[in-house]
């Protein structure tokens, strides 16, 4: 951050580094302070300690009117790119590929109208990481671009991506099979001519295989029973040719809520360009089946930023304010999953009831 965050503030008037008020903003964070009031007191009560670790000059802590703006005027893309390069997951294109879960979330704390907020979220399936991001701003704006320029910029084209059905276009599908990409995502009432074809494929057709798993988890039992079909029997619209479409994945569950004994039906759709290959038709079942019911990661994501960080329910003034401040909520996340937390509210009241464990946490994950 010292040496790498470029610096735009004019010089006149300068008091606070970046780094102080950067380090100040993500501590607060992993502490449970979420709200800017409440981050603002931390800084301040802590603000000998932070200049301490910072090892920068000690001068008055910035002042509560001061924070927001402060936090306007610095560079999202430089910061995310420093974050990414200091602490992010790296994927290397000449290793087997991964699967990776791609979703958006929306910031609704920003007051500003007509400036909606959202970040697009990159996430490993298997450690739920998150190994790439990128910003989506405005009422007007559409997350579908954001995500193409996401994957092409990160290279993510070229792995495995589960995708939501808001994502299943030609050119989204083409741009990842050209790329020598594999993808699956869901196929809904968006493409209608498609999923009828689906459907009719499903009750005409015997699969070449499936699999059946259960799951016993927050008062539910829940059985899947995936089904694999091949497309070559559909006659596509031409926009599909670049797409490599090959295989449908018929998902049905049967979840029984155990107190309530309340059982309920629901029969899903999803596309992959995945080649078949006879003798090993049953591990591509598997492997699909698996990466659908691992795309809720991105989901839990969300969750975790919810429900334990507050995000939905803090309030900013200004769009670049709430991605700066998502960007480094998002950080304090990883730096807390690096430790192997299962329980992220069991971690921060860890944090926050020792400065001991909690300076001894930021370098175990190298942070100082």
């Amino acid at each position: 951050l010292k040496n790498n965050l470029p610096e735009h503030r004019d010089n006149r008037g300068k008091r606070h580094t970046l780094v102080w008020v950067i380090v100040g903003f993500v501590l607060a964070t992993l502490v449970g302070r979420q709200k800017l009031s409440s981050v603002h007191r931390y800084i301040c009560n802590r603000a000998n300690w932070l200049y301490e670790i910072t090892q920068t000059q000690k001068i008055k802590p910035i002042s509560r009117a001061h924070l927001p703006r402060f936090l306007n005027g610095l560079d999202w893309p430089a910061l995310n790119e420093l974050i990414e390069r200091c602490f992010g997951v790296e994927i290397h294109c000449n290793q087997s590929k991964k699967w990776i879960a791609i979703d958006g979330k929306a910031l609704r704390g920003t007051l500003s109208a007509g400036d909606k907020q959202n970040i697009v979220l990159a996430v490993d399936h298997h450690t739920r990481e998150v190994v790439a991001q990128a910003r989506q701003s405005g009422d007007k704006s559409s997350e579908i671009p954001v995500v193409r320029e996401l994957l092409k910029e990160s290279g993510l084209e070229k792995q495995k991506m589960s995708l939501d059905a808001h994502h299943f276009n030609p050119i989204t599908t083409a741009q990842i099979h050209q790329a020598n990409g594999i993808y699956v995502t869901q196929v809904k009432e968006n493409q209608v001519i498609f999923l009828k074809q689906c459907k009719s494929l499903y009750t005409q057709f015997t699969p070449l295989a499936e699999t059946t798993s259960h799951e016993k988890t927050h008062g539910r039992m829940t059985t899947r029973r995936a089904q694999l079909f091949s497309l070559d029997s559909l006659s596509l619209d031409s926009r599909w040719q670049s797409s490599g479409l090959s295989v449908l994945i018929v998902m049905e569950r049967e979840t029984v809520e155990i107190a309530k004994q309340k059982t309920t039906f629901d029969t899903s759709y999803y596309v992959s360009n995945s080649s078949i290959e006879s003798s090993s038709i049953q591990a591509l079942t598997e492997e699909l089946a698996g990466a659908i019911r691992c795309h809720w990661g991105v989901e839990s994501n969300n969750w975790i930023r919810d429900v334990t960080f507050n995000e939905d329910r803090i309030k900013t003034k200004a769009g670049n304010q709430a991605q700066i401040m998502a960007l480094l909520r998002g950080l304090a996340i990883e730096l807390i999953r690096k430790t192997s937390s299962k329980n992220f509210q069991a971690a921060i009241e860890n944090l926050s009831d020792s400065i001991a464990n909690l300076e001894s946490m930021l370098r175990q994950v190298k942070f100082l």
